[in-house]
């Protein structure tokens, strides 16, 4: 994986961090303090996002083709606040709740920001599923175990060691969750694990099984070709009969490799 590989998993996956985050916002009632923290993790994010954006369009050198291919990327930079100035500004707070549009704010944000991530991974899933997989369950892992720290208020080695046998669904129960927001985000967290888990372990079976399939097929076509070759080595003994043979096992082989 090159570096700008490795650069593009980090901002996708920190535009998936912050979907969670405003997800968890949007649907769970969290405590002030959650919430202050939530909010400073996602200005810290938001001014990543601005410091790619910028580096990527000062380097670019059509600047009008950067903006067209990069849309997405502005908008995941531009803040909710800015948002809700802009539907004051034509008055669609005077039609729907202010509340409300607060709520399709966030929602907007959250679909921005899972489109960013697809984007940014698209590539290197094409490239190899297994390793995103395994990426992403790391990432997963350390997000899950930032965010029970703060919920929970536990130190982050004990969040670490929570949120690894939580996601891999062994659950040795050693560290107890208090708050039921922190229980509800284990019941998602071990959802996610299910999942992933159970993809990882397949996609290792059916390595392991074909694997055994093309070191079995390359024994046996090593087999066939030594034996040709020794009737070769005796050809003046070969009858007509047996040189069409050798000619149609060859042309089988030819073609499966095809």
């Amino acid at each position: 994986m090159n570096k700008k590989s490795v650069y593009d998993y980090f901002i996708g996956l920190v535009a998936l961090m912050l979907s969670l985050i405003i997800v968890i916002d949007i649907f769970v009632s969290i405590p002030k303090e959650v919430r202050l923290s939530f909010y400073y993790i996602e200005n810290i994010i938001r001014l990543i996002f601005i410091g790619d954006y910028i580096g990527r369009l000062v380097l670019s050198k059509n600047k009008k083709e950067f903006f067209k291919e990069n849309i997405i990327d502005l908008l995941s930079i531009i803040s909710i606040r800015i948002y809700l100035k802009c539907f004051k500004v034509v008055k669609i707070t005077e039609i729907i709740p202010a509340y409300m549009v607060i709520r399709l704010c966030k929602v907007f944000m959250v679909i921005v920001n899972i489109i960013k991530f697809k984007v940014k991974v698209r590539d290197e899933i094409r490239k190899n599923k297994f390793n995103f997989l395994l990426v992403i369950s790391v990432i997963i892992i350390v997000i899950g175990a930032v965010i029970i720290s703060t919920i929970e208020g536990i130190s982050l080695e004990d969040a670490l060691w929570w949120s690894f046998v939580t996601f891999t669904t062994v659950g040795y129960g050693d560290v107890l969750l208090k708050t039921q927001l922190g229980r509800i985000f284990a019941v998602i967290l071990m959802i996610i694990g299910i999942g992933v888990i159970g993809v990882i372990t397949t996609t290792i079976t059916l390595y392991i099984v074909n694997s055994g399939r093309n070191k079995s097929s390359d024994n046996y076509k090593s087999h066939i070709i030594e034996d040709i070759k020794e009737k070769l080595d005796n050809y003046e003994e070969l009858s007509d009969e047996d040189i069409d043979t050798i000619i149609k096992v060859l042309s089988s082989l030819k073609k499966h490799e095809k």
